[in-house]
């Protein structure tokens, strides 16, 4: 085992943990992140099989095949989070019509009339 092994083992199961410990624990995303951590610690562990994929599905290197299904995967994260983000703007400007419409006589503030 090389130093980088035990290295990369250790900071993908710091993120697993982190994750749970921080963000969501609903029982898909505990199957995801269960098998991406497998899949990347089997990777970690076993390089070869990254290049025996790769060879399979004609591609010369496994690192090269990590990248291009890297690639995608993180542009539909992307797109994940932009949609998320876009939707919590469209809550936010929607909740905060609706107060302000609730209580129109609300002073936003002290009064800064020139003289």
């Amino acid at each position: 085992m090389i130093l980088a092994q035990p290295i990369l083992i250790a900071l993908l199961a710091s993120l697993v943990i982190i994750y749970f410990a921080r963000l969501r624990t609903r029982a898909w995303d505990i199957l995801a992140i269960g098998l991406f951590f497998g899949v990347a610690a089997l990777l970690v562990v076993r390089p070869a099989v990254a290049t025996r994929l790769a060879h399979a599905v004609g591609i010369g290197r496994g690192v090269d095949l990590i990248v291009y299904l890297a690639i995608p995967g993180l542009t539909l994260l992307i797109l994940l989070l932009f949609a998320k983000t876009r939707e919590l703007n469209t809550k936010l400007t929607a909740t905060i019509r609706a107060m302000a419409l609730a209580n129109p006589h609300v002073n936003s503030g002290p009064d800064h009339t020139r003289h």
